[in-house]
């Protein structure tokens, strides 16, 4: 009795399916991928630049998004934030965000002000040095939050929190948050430690994501093309 062969058009339309599919993964990933290099190449351009001064009033984001800034105005101690588990070089402490208001101007801008060691003792927090006069910030302006792992539910205890929590931060304040924040860069004295890091944008992973979908997509073609060929001669 000949053995019944399964209708050549299920392979055919199974390998069209998993070619369709890895080849349109491999495609965004590669599109992603190209998007990280060009924000790769902004941030190095903007950072670089000269300071430009952030206005009061309603700003594009996307124009002042990673550049040179330089905001004044005063620090509004009693808003200020400690967001946890920051580890600089190994050592457990604090990101330190202060609002600043801004100088004649009805508009807060949250500055992160740089890293201070945590004590051994987390009930203790360390005494921050804020200056209470007009000050004048450089930085970079960056995201002002972000989505990232917590821990528990009790994300905020007093002024310690996990994360920045932009919604939230901007119901504490009186008048209106611009939407992006300013990463301090310059010394005011208050002996923390100031430092920008670019942000890792996975370029190199994208990469590798579309690579492995090629991949996939031309490994399902030469096994298509090899039990189609095998199926041919034993016709």
């Amino acid at each position: 009795m000949a053995e019944r062969r399964r209708p050549i058009w299920l392979p055919t339309l199974a390998a069209i399916a998993v070619i369709a599919l890895t080849v349109y993964a491999g495609i965004w990933q590669a599109r992603k991928a190209q998007h990280k290099i060009a924000l790769q190449d902004r941030y190095e351009a903007q950072s670089k630049a000269l300071p430009v001064a952030l206005p009061g009033g309603i700003i594009d984001d996307d124009h002042y998004l990673y550049r040179r800034v330089s905001v004044t105005g005063r620090f509004d101690p009693a808003q200020e934030i400690l967001l946890d588990n920051v580890v600089l070089k190994g050592v457990p402490g604090y990101q330190v965000i202060t609002p600043l208001k801004l100088e004649n101007e009805p508009a807060y801008v949250l500055i992160s002000r740089g890293w201070i060691a945590r004590g051994l003792d987390r009930t203790l927090l360390p005494e921050i040095k804020t200056p209470l006069g007009v000050v004048t910030i450089e930085g970079i302006a960056v995201p002002p939050s972000g989505k990232y792992l917590e821990l528990s539910s009790q994300t905020v205890e007093g002024k310690v929190w996990e994360n920045l929590h932009f919604k939230r931060m901007q119901a504490l304040l009186p008048l209106r948050l611009q939407t992006v924040m300013v990463t301090q860069l310059n010394d005011n004295g208050d002996g923390l430690i100031h430092h920008w890091e670019r942000p890792d944008t996975g370029m190199e992973k994208n990469a590798g994501y579309a690579f492995q979908w090629f991949a996939m997509a031309l490994a399902t073609l030469v096994i298509y093309g090899v039990h189609y060929a095998k199926r041919r001669k034993a016709e």
